[in-house]
Parts: structure tokens; sequence; C-alpha cells
């Protein structure tokens, strides 16, 4: 009687662990080749204590899981530059204004410029820094 039980609350913890599931492990070719790319440019770039190169590196670690988890969103347009690198600095004990982060920025806006996510030409999707829009109100 004890089976049924059990395999429910796998199932139920198995299905909650997929939805908070981060952007990062999700398979994605375009996706999949950014933390290289940002690792070769951004080579010896501090954020804080850490350089881009070595928390690519170290992506299956703490910190490095973080930022490479913090960079996907960044990339699918989840989180803004100001977001990411708000969270990536103080996640590592860096400042925002630290060179990795300006290095990141910079080669997303590039990677932005000729592709987005959903594989839509840039034309029909906003950036992920673009302002809120203002609805128009009815009266």
């Amino acid at each position: 009687m004890r089976a049924p039980a059990v395999v429910i609350a796998v199932a139920s913890t198995a299905a909650f662990v997929a939805a908070c599931a981060p952007d990062a492990i999700i398979p994605s070719k375009p996706f999949d080749a950014f933390p290289a790319q940002i690792a070769k440019a951004c080579r010896g770039k501090a954020i804080g204590d850490w350089t881009v190169d070595q928390l690519v590196r170290r992506s299956h670690g703490f910190t490095g899981g973080y930022f490479v988890d913090q960079t996907s969103r960044l990339y699918f347009g989840r989180i803004n530059t100001h977001d990411w690198a708000t969270g990536v600095s103080a996640f590592v004990r860096g400042w925002e204004q630290d060179p990795g982060i300006d290095c990141v920025i910079a080669e997303y806006r590039q990677v932005q410029e000729w592709t987005t996510p959903t594989g839509e030409p840039p034309s029909h999707t906003e950036p992920a820094d673009a302002p809120p829009r203002d609805e128009p109100s009815l009266r």
C-alpha cells in the first residue's frame, strides 16, 4: 500500500524540480555556443575574484553554475543586462563596473544584433533591455 504513495511523492518532486530547472540546463544550440564565446572573448577579465573564463569552466560548481544560469537567463531575455550585472557581481563579490561584466554584456549585445533566442529576426522582438511599453489607456 505504501508503494503508490512513494511513486506519487517521487513524481511530484520530479515535476517540481523540472519546473524550477535553470535555463542553462535546457538544451539550446545557440546558447551552448555563447559560454564558449564569452570565455574566449573575455578571458582574463575579472568579476570580483574570478575571471569570466574561470566561471564558465566551473559551470558545474556552485559559483560557476550560478554565473552560467544567470547568463542563460540574460541570453534568453528573461532578465535585462542591469539585473544580470547586479546579480552576478553581488554573487561573486564583485562590482557592476568590473571588466568581466562589461565584456559579457558587450558580447551579449553583439549576439543580439544578428539573432534572437526565438530565432526571429531582431526587428520582430524587443531587446531584453527595452523599457516597458506604455500601453494606451482605454477611456
